[in-house]
């Protein structure tokens, strides 16, 4: 898997070398890219794109607005090359409601068990984030890089649903049972505990339709897991 992403982050990064200076073209590569990188010699570019208005050496003509910029610095943050202090320089420039979603989504982002710990406390155990930073911060919360860092939520995530849903508003509760689903974690041991709590708890129709939900994702990322596996083992024909 590694390596899979080391090659696509590469392709990603040819394509926005090679493609017109200043075109959209150049520019989707770019998001792209910057959404897989993760190699020091990419780090040390998203780095020097970050500081510059025009793409500079890096991909010349590339247009570096404020959206790209937090794209750039989230990667960053995910990686663990930025913290908080990256986060509140950033927003300091873009003191915007787009702005502070973006930090929201980075806060959550960090890839250490206080961030972690911080983002739960902000979504599930207070009622204080307004919608659009609950949001933001719940996408950030689960990162693919960050599995470990999550997977000792899943236990309290199933616990605290039936308190959720009957303390919060119906798109609250939603946003949470939803957006802290643990879908990354795509393994046996994931699923069996969550179709365990479907079990033995009796929660309302519609957040029990959620977790169904989720756990059939759950499973059919076992079962492509399971498709991968088969055709590894099968010889190529000559």
């Amino acid at each position: 898997r590694l390596m899979l992403s080391a090659l696509w982050a590469g392709a990603l990064r040819r394509m926005a070398g090679v493609a017109e200076s200043g075109s959209d073209a150049q520019l989707a590569f770019a998001r792209a890219w910057a959404a897989a990188a993760a190699s020091p010699e990419h780090v040390d570019e998203l780095w020097l794109l970050l500081g510059t208005d025009d793409g500079g050496d890096v991909l010349p003509g590339l247009r570096v607005d404020t959206d790209l910029r937090w794209s750039l610095l989230n990667r960053l943050v995910i990686l663990g090359e930025a913290g908080a202090a990256d986060i509140g320089a950033e927003l300091a420039r873009d003191d915007t409601a787009t702005g502070r979603r973006h930090a929201a989504y980075a806060r959550a982002a960090r890839p250490n068990a206080a961030a972690k710990k911080e983002a739960w406390a902000q979504t599930v155990e207070s009622d204080e984030l307004p919608n659009a930073l609950l949001h933001a911060t719940t996408e950030g919360f689960g990162q693919p890089e960050q599995l470990e860092l999550v997977r000792p939520y899943v236990e309290r995530y199933l616990e605290a649903i039936p308190t959720v849903w009957a303390e919060r508003t119906t798109d609250t509760a939603r946003r949470i049972v939803i957006g802290l689903f643990p879908r990354l974690l795509a393994d046996h041991e994931t699923a069996e505990k969550v179709r365990a709590w479907l079990e033995v708890t009796n929660v309302p129709p519609a957040p029990r339709r959620l977790v169904v939900e989720g756990l059939a994702d759950l499973d059919r990322a076992l079962r492509a897991q399971a498709c991968d596996r088969e055709a590894a083992q099968v010889p190529s024909p000559r």
